[in-house]
């Protein structure tokens, strides 16, 4: 048998492939939703309104071909394939025009491997996301986020905290966010630990059991990502929506909070 007949005849056999499905409005919007509304590959915004009317500047793309040629198929036959089929969510991202038409007629197994895995890691803050809603959180927290919302340079005058639990939670390449979470424990940690002390006791209020909610948070997102600055950012989206606050710094002080606290990323061990 030809070679080129062998390759059709796995092409045809392929249960991965299956017939092309046009994505429905729905579906539109969750694939523009997990880009941010741009382009994955270049960055540029996938739709926008002019005169009150939405330009649509993106499409739906295979990340693995749905009907390869020959050549697609012995070069990325091979690798590694997201999803059940060819048709599943997994299997397409969005993409500007101009690299859909790249990766669909001129894409290399590299191409195809960097495409594949920025739709693993987009699944992957899916899965965090979806990991934190039904988790509960006790209002109270919301209290000691808009306290330092509003708090006033010479309230941070004396605070001078250091932290001393933090290098040993973050590896070599880490840096940027256990600096990141440094610079927030020794600006607001005492003064985020003696809001909490004021409101022990109150309306059955306690410490621990805030702890103990942003604990149980972490290891199950900790089952589902080993990126710490994934986990980070979703633990501090969690509060946000938790807490209804607008304050992103705020709310990225109190996680690191919890970070010094320990209830949040584990000592590395030797």
């Amino acid at each position: 048998m030809a070679k080129s007949d062998a390759i059709a005849k796995a092409i045809a056999a392929d249960p991965y492939l299956k017939k092309r499905k046009a994505p429905t409005e729905a579906e539109q919007q969750l694939y523009l939703k997990e880009v941010s509304f741009s382009c994955p590959l270049c960055g540029k915004i996938l739709r926008h309104k002019k005169q009150g009317k939405a330009n649509k500047l993106y499409e739906i793309a295979h990340i693995f071909p749905n009907s390869p040629t020959e050549e697609q198929y012995e070069l990325l036959s091979k690798l590694p394939r997201l999803g059940d089929n060819s048709e599943s969510f997994e299997n397409k991202i969005a993409l500007c025009k101009d690299c859909h038409n790249q990766q669909d007629y001129h894409t290399t197994a590299e191409d195809y491997l960097k495409l594949l895995k920025k739709k693993q890691h987009f699944l992957q803050l899916t899965d965090l996301h979806e990991a934190t809603l039904t988790m509960g959180l006790e209002p109270q927290i919301a209290d000691v986020v808009a306290k330092v919302c509003f708090l006033r340079e010479d309230e941070t005058a004396t605070l001078n905290y250091m932290p001393v639990r933090l290098t040993k939670k973050f590896s070599a390449n880490e840096f940027l966010l256990k600096n990141r979470v440094s610079m927030n424990v020794t600006s607001y940690y005492p003064y985020i630990r003696d809001r909490f002390k004021e409101l022990e006791g109150i309306n059955g209020f306690r410490l621990d059991a805030l702890s103990f909610q942003i604990k149980s948070c972490f290891i199950k997102m900790e089952g589902l990502s080993d990126n710490k600055s994934d986990v980070f950012d979703q633990l501090v989206d969690w509060v946000m929506s938790k807490t209804l606050s607008t304050s992103r710094d705020a709310c990225e002080a109190v996680v690191s909070f919890f970070v010094q606290n320990c209830e949040v990323f584990h000592e590395i061990t030797e």
